[in-house]
């Protein structure tokens, strides 16, 4: 709809002013979301469903007291607190692991798709965005664009150690020197985008472990209500019978 175009290009107007102040001269009518999400696009329409038909469920059961479509509801809504409990709780359990699952298809797309600093694919353009966006360089650190090729075409130096976009000044002379001679300071070389995100993250932990709390009371509240209708309807089962 209407509404929604505008809200895409006005991101894409924001995305596109973001990486030409950076230097960065990508033509964003090639970029997809769909590209870039992959296969996340698919999970994206089964949880949709899910929450949908988990709002139908609620909302035909309490408004027309539907005593099996009420039970339903209120099974699906404690899976839902389990799965988001059991996540909270392996993020600081395992919280290892969870960064090397997390990194790993980062790491491969950098490895396998980007194609450097004026690329016009989703891939290659989202890494270039979060790389300016966050100053940072790869998943880790320079590193992750070793055993990747298709980006050392991008200028015209030999040998390139590191992607122009993880240069801190984007002249031409400037980035001929840092891509051969990459140091911290014309480069971010040694500042992964993934430590640089969850800083980001940290900052903002406030806020968002707010939202979190808010989202569990309300699934504990709609729970707590959908528990009273049952038993109000059984009581008033009970009444008749009686």
């Amino acid at each position: 709809n209407e509404f929604m175009n505008n809200l895409l290009q006005d991101s894409y107007s924001k995305l596109t002013k973001a990486l030409q102040d950076a230097g960065v001269d990508s033509n964003l009518n090639d970029f997809n979301i769909a590209d870039f999400v992959g296969d996340a696009t698919l999970a994206f329409i089964i949880l949709g469903a899910f929450f949908f038909v988990l709002g139908i469920l609620g909302c035909v059961g309490a408004c027309c007291q539907v005593k099996c479509m009420l039970v339903i509801y209120v099974i699906f809504l404690v899976i839902l607190l389990l799965v988001e409990v059991t996540f909270i709780i392996l993020i600081f359990a395992v919280r290892s692991e969870v960064d090397s699952w997390i990194k790993k298809p980062f790491k491969t797309a950098i490895q396998k798709e980007y194609k450097g600093i004026n690329a016009t694919d989703s891939i290659s353009i989202a890494i270039n965005f979060v790389s300016v966006e966050f100053k940072c360089c790869g998943v880790e650190n320079s590193g992750d664009f070793n055993s990747s090729t298709l980006w050392r075409h991008e200028t015209n130096v030999a040998n390139p150690v590191i992607p122009a976009i993880c240069c801190k000044n984007k002249t031409e002379s400037e980035i001929s020197d840092c891509v051969q001679n990459p140091d911290d300071n014309n480069s971010y070389k040694n500042q992964g985008c993934y430590e640089a995100i969850e800083s980001w993250l940290t900052d903002n932990q406030n806020v968002m472990i707010g939202v979190g709390a808010a989202v569990l009371a309300v699934e504990l509240l709609l729970m707590i209500f959908s528990l009273i209708v049952c038993k109000t309807n059984r009581k008033k089962d009970d009444y008749d019978e009686y």
